[in-house]
């Protein structure tokens, strides 16, 4: 863990709370919609609020929707270009099957379009050896390692594809946060939202034609990517995105005999029944913080994005909202510009609907010397003074010039000037 990493937690341990005031009135929750799923979710995309969540924190088993992560990682490894020769292991996979051959040669982005779009569980473990450098175990525990980083608590690898392995699981809601991360990479998106593709095939012109499995591209107008899958154990699975006036959820379906119905209801559910709400913009200065041993006194602490949360649509009202602001009491120098420093959390009744961390806007750094430390504030106040202080000594020599000057006038012109005021 790294020294700032380790720093925020620390901070974040010892906070001062501070609470604004106001009702806290609960918007009435859209009615839940109505599933067959054995576990199900609905998230936004942008905010990572959960808006509906059925056992969403079961294990089980999650077939090929264990190719987003497969995909993921074929993406940001930068070498979609790049070719990969396929093995005869490779090859000889099973079940879902984009009709490899050993020795063939495509391109990793080829193949990820066999992963996402057919399903391929030959593509998957072709995209495993190449990046696990001709080891499909050392891919899964990049896959694992992956996981770990994202904070899918649920979740375990054992293979690419998700054909059945022992200690191979995982949960409709860290699905969903994983498709919710996938979505982010513009070369994800344009693949899973394809819906034909042609690739190239040993031995025929025409290459081999790819069909994605996602059903909702072709039935729901707001629908973009996703995955199904499919195994005796895990039933039937599907986790998707859907886009709609700017706004975007996840959602991921479990072990349904309903796919697509359920799929549509949650999609709905998600796009209609909500709306965006801002409570804070990014760059917005929420508190100071005090700070011993730096160059200023203080430093400003600032969200570092947009803050939004997801109210029932009709209901989009702030005055439900309760904001909390947990800041440390007093910093140490140096600071960083943009290390945490705080969080933000934003609740409704007794849900907590957001936690975002709150940053130092600026940079302060150590003093050099106990002067530079007191300068930061003495400074601006003496110059102040000293300022304040000249324009009374100008004022005072001005009234002596003046005194002087009527002095040396002659009684006539002294009383000529009396005259003149008198009268006027």
């Amino acid at each position: 863990m790294s020294w700032s990493k380790v720093f925020a937690s620390c901070v974040l341990g010892a906070m001062a709370m501070a609470v604004t005031a106001g009702p806290v009135l609960a918007a009435p929750a859209p009615a839940a919609p109505g599933l067959k799923a054995a576990a199900a979710v609905v998230i936004d995309a942008d905010s990572g609020q959960v808006l509906f969540e059925k056992n969403a924190h079961q294990h089980r088993a999650m077939a090929s929707t264990t190719k987003i992560m497969t995909s993921l990682l074929a993406i940001e490894s930068g070498k979609l270009d790049e070719f990969v020769t396929i093995s005869k292991r490779a090859s000889a996979v099973g079940e879902a099957t984009i009709y490899l051959k050993e020795g063939e040669r495509l391109t990793l982005r080829d193949l990820t379009y066999g992963v996402l779009l057919s399903s391929g569980n030959d593509a998957s473990t072709a995209v495993a050896e190449f990046l696990g450098n001709g080891s499909e175990q050392r891919f899964v525990e990049l896959m694992n390692k992956r996981a770990q980083e994202l904070g899918l608590k649920d979740t375990h690898f054992s293979n690419p594809h998700g054909l059945p392995s022992e200690n191979h699981f995982s949960s409709a809601f860290d699905l969903a946060m994983l498709l919710r991360t996938a979505t982010r990479l513009p070369d994800w998106n344009a693949i899973a939202e394809t819906k034909v593709k042609k690739i190239p095939m040993q031995g025929k012109v025409d290459g081999r034609t790819l069909k994605s499995h996602n059903k909702m591209l072709w039935t729901y107008p707001y629908a973009t990517g996703g995955k199904t899958g499919y195994t005796n154990a895990a039933g039937r699975c599907f986790v998707g995105s859907a886009r709609k006036n700017g706004r975007m959820i996840v959602e991921a379906a479990l072990a349904t005999p309903n796919l697509w119905e359920d799929t549509q209801a949650l999609m709905s559910f998600g796009l209609e029944q909500f709306e965006n709400v801002v409570v804070a913009k990014k760059g917005e200065v929420v508190g100071t913080v005090p700070i011993q041993s730096g160059y200023n006194r203080v430093v400003e602490v600032i969200s570092p994005r947009d803050v939004t949360v997801c109210l029932p649509r009709g209901a989009a009202d702030k005055s439900s909202l309760q904001q909390v602001w947990q800041l440390p009491d007093e910093l140490t120098a140096p600071i960083d510009e943009n290390q945490p420093v705080g969080q933000l959390i934003v609740r409704q009744g007794d849900r907590v609907l957001q936690t975002v961390p709150l940053v130092a806007a600026q940079a302060v750094p150590v003093a050099s010397s106990p002067w530079e430390n007191i300068s930061s504030w003495f400074l601006p106040g003496a110059v102040a003074a000293s300022v304040l202080s000249l324009f009374r000594l100008q004022e005072v020599r001005r009234r002596r010039r003046a005194k002087k000057r009527t002095r040396r006038l002659p009684a006539k012109a002294i009383n000529s000037l009396y005259t003149k005021k008198k009268a006027s």
